[in-house]
């Protein structure tokens, strides 16, 4: 008996989960157990301001149980994204030239790009067979050694009718909320006060995918094939 006993206590403490220091924890959002693209942004946060951080928020969760309102709690997370993505630096890109965008805003024709892995939801550039977003967890590998497929979106889809898979990131958000990783709701509501004109149709692919073959075959064909499109430049959209 004393025998088991003993052995039941050591297979408990296998079983205990193991301590986490609250950085890890944060990191963990980014890509990790906790990964969530509403909340990825803990990483780039210091402890204190993400401990400050989730305080404020469980006190927004505390007043919408009173009151029934989200806007503020949603505010609150929208203002410390914001406030997390903001980089002061002026981008430095050494392997492609700098292109001016001299075009009037409100006379440009303008094509949505975005390697979130969004696609029409009946039109699964995978095929019908597709892997779902769970089992492209599992397949990154593949994903990376393998050729982007470019979706085609006409301009007039709509949120519910797009989906997203992608094995880099947890594209569950995306799939909630296709506007997160494809604005194109968005563009549309711009397009039609008259600020931009929009090209007929919009374009999206998996990021997580053979980095060698996209530079230096895919995105010049793309390319090509954008300009023959007559569009004056492209709003590129990553995760």
């Amino acid at each position: 008996m004393h025998h088991e006993a003993g052995a039941d206590t050591a297979m408990a403490d296998q079983q205990e989960p193991s301590e986490t220091s609250f950085g890890a924890f944060r990191e963990s959002f980014y890509y990790g157990e906790h990964a969530d693209m509403q909340f990825k942004f803990l990483a780039k946060m210091t402890d204190a301001d993400a401990a400050r951080l989730i305080a404020d928020v469980l006190a927004g969760v505390g007043e919408a149980f009173d009151t029934d309102d989200l806007g503020p709690l949603r505010e609150r997370v929208r203002a410390a994204q914001q406030a997390a993505y903001v980089d002061d630096a002026e981008p430095q890109v050494e392997d492609a030239p700098f292109a001016p965008f001299t075009a009037e805003m409100r006379d440009a024709r303008l094509l949505l790009v975005s390697a979130g892995g969004v696609f029409r939801a009946d039109d699964d550039p995978m095929g019908p067979d597709g892997p779902t977003q769970q089992e492209s967890l599992g397949l990154i590998k593949e994903f990376l050694r393998g050729a982007p497929t470019l979706s085609e979106i006409p301009v007039d889809t709509t949120d519910d009718q797009l989906t997203a898979r992608h094995p880099g990131y947890d594209a569950t958000t995306a799939q909630r909320d296709p506007g997160s990783v494809f604005p194109l709701a968005v563009l549309r509501e711009l397009a039609g006060e008259g600020r931009i004109s929009l090209a007929g149709t919009h374009y999206a692919f998996t990021g997580a995918t053979s980095q060698t073959r996209l530079r230096r075959e895919l995105a010049p064909a793309w390319a090509e094939r954008f300009v023959a499109e007559e569009v004056d430049g492209c709003l590129l959209v990553a995760t």
